[in-house]
């Protein structure tokens, strides 16, 4: 079993050691010391190995850290600021319970999850398929809870948590993860269905579940989740039915056929590149309908010339594709400001009790901007019926500051619609609670949301054009552009927990919407040319 374990993480830190270096190869500057020979270099690679291990370690333990501080701790502390130290302690444990025990095991199954390293170990290095599911699952469930334990301790404790109550829940979640991996390997034996393949019903209960996870946290509900699961019974029989998994599991003659079903050659989940790449291709191809122009469309182009022209064609031609993101969004916010306005009659005397107030909002728009803004979807739209041709003649590269003003006006027009849409649903619900139509902390929202507009149109825009990240087959390249697109992702996360004051909070954003705008209009007029090019 050691020997397998040891041929299952020389597999895994191998892929990682070649990704790793072939993304460094991509880098400026660096990418050009790291030369093809190095993946054949033994030598190199097991140094190398030593530290990629090291570093999986430690990446899967602050991976716990931001899976329970960013999903749990700063919601509970943020949202629920007001609450005793118990209660948060209550809403924490809520939370966890929903997402961890509820959702993720019906969306996770280690056993049936299609992945290319099973094909490869037991296809091609001919590994026994016990011998490897018995060492993966050993490896996954012993590093699953001494990944989390620390974590757990840190954040448990901060919400007045014993240090034992936080070990008791890491193991009762370790071992009814156990427990549904083996009701996953039931429903297959009985069924032959692979569970986490149901897309729907997966999606069904991940939305469900997380609903159910923080309503009670927006409503200032705390329910007595914590009683229940920590309770003897409960704990008794958690363990019990995670132990006779586990005894059932290694004891499991059947493992042949299930490898067999997670490890298809044609399976488009196991070649992630394939269906990544029929998914990117299929989001940015527009309707046939789109290319028969109507009379007032027509009557747009003739007062357009050189790029403008261009770009007004694109725009018309795609319509249906620009537009449904919008019109998706459109429909989401509204949503959300029609439930959240029902909200406020139904239950808007208890949140005046908690002393609720605007500016509760404020840190969550940079988050809320940051996945409504639809630049990031259309740059792939202009990439690939568009650019991608056009990129390789200099003529059009040698312009790209002319059609980057072009688009950045159009682009922005879009994501301004959104935000004046949310800013509409956030006054109403505002007003619904008692609030006044017109107030200091109503005009600097709206101006806080009209300039995150700007900022992540701007944002978009300028990674498209001085990164340009997308290959052919419109899977991102630039290591640089992860990197910045971390950076500001990062930022979203830190403004939750930050909760800067409503006026120097209004004031950044504005001064750094219009610092990037003046930064981007320079860069890519000066280096626009020789970074916006086909990959």
């Amino acid at each position: 079993m050691l020997r397998t374990l040891n041929t299952l993480l020389a597999i895994r830190t191998s892929i990682r050691v070649n990704l790793l270096m072939y993304y460094i190869q991509k880098l400026p500057l660096i990418g050009k010391l790291v030369k093809n020979s190095f993946y054949a270099n033994l030598d190199f690679k097991k140094a190398i190995s030593v530290i990629v291990l090291l570093f999986n370690q430690l990446w899967g333990v602050m991976l716990r850290f931001v899976y329970l501080g960013v999903l749990i701790y700063i919601p509970v502390i943020g949202i629920g600021k007001g609450l005793s130290e118990a209660d948060q302690l209550q809403q924490f444990i809520h939370i966890f319970t929903i997402i961890s025990f509820v959702a993720a095991a019906v969306s996770s199954a280690t056993l049936l999850e299609p992945k290319r390293e099973k094909y490869v170990a037991v296809k091609l290095m001919r590994l026994s398929p016990t011998r490897y599911m018995l060492a993966s699952l050993g490896y996954r469930y012993v590093t699953f809870l001494v990944y989390l334990l620390p974590a757990m301790m840190l954040f448990g404790t901060r919400l007045g948590a014993t240090v034992l109550e936080a070990v008791l829940l890491s193991i009762l979640i370790t071992l009814w993860r156990i427990l549904a991996e083996y009701v996953h390997l039931k429903i297959f034996e009985k069924t032959s269905i692979v569970l986490i393949k149901q897309t729907a019903l997966v999606w069904s209960v991940l939305i469900v579940g997380y609903a159910a996870a923080y309503l009670p946290l927006l409503l200032g509900k705390v329910l007595s989740t914590e009683s229940f699961l920590m309770s003897l019974p409960v704990c008794i029989v958690i363990t019990a039915g995670g132990l006779f998994a586990a005894i059932k599991l290694a004891r499991y003659s059947g493992y042949r056929g299930v490898v067999d079903s997670a490890s298809k050659r044609d399976d488009p989940l196991l070649d992630i590149g394939r269906m990544m790449t029929d998914a990117q291709m299929k989001s940015v191809k527009s309707k046939d309908s789109d290319y028969t122009l109507k009379l007032n469309q027509q009557d747009k182009l003739e007062t357009k010339e050189g790029y403008a022209y261009l770009n007004t064609i694109f725009f018309l031609r795609h319509r249906s594709l620009i537009s449904s993101p919008v019109n998706k969004r459109l429909a989401i916010i509204g949503a959300f400001g029609v439930a959240g306005v029902i909200l406020m009659v139904l239950f808007g005397g208890q949140l005046k009790d908690q002393q609720w107030s605007l500016e509760m909002i404020f840190p969550f728009l940079l988050l809320i901007m940051y996945f409504m803004s639809v630049g990031e979807k259309i740059c792939k739209a202009m990439f690939y019926n568009c650019d991608l041709s056009l990129m390789r003649y200099g003529f059009y590269r040698s312009a790209a500051y002319s059609h980057f003003l072009i688009r950045l006006g159009r682009v922005m027009s879009l994501n301004m619609v959104i935000a004046a849409s949310l800013g509409v649903s956030l006054t109403a619900i505002n007003v619904a609670i008692g609030g006044e139509w017109l107030s200091r902390e109503l005009l600097l929202l709206w101006v806080c949301v009209i300039s995150l507009s700007a900022f992540f149109t701007v944002h978009h825009l300028f990674m498209y054009y001085i990164f340009q990240p997308y290959s052919t087959e419109l899977n991102m390249k630039n290591p640089l552009h992860l990197i910045v697109n971390m950076v500001v992702s990062s930022s979203c996360g830190i403004s939750i927990i930050l909760r800067i004051p409503v006026v120097p909070f209004t004031v950044t954003i504005l001064a750094m919407t219009l610092i990037y705008l003046a930064v981007a209009l320079v860069l890519v007029q000066k280096y626009g040319e020789r970074t916006f090019r086909v990959k």
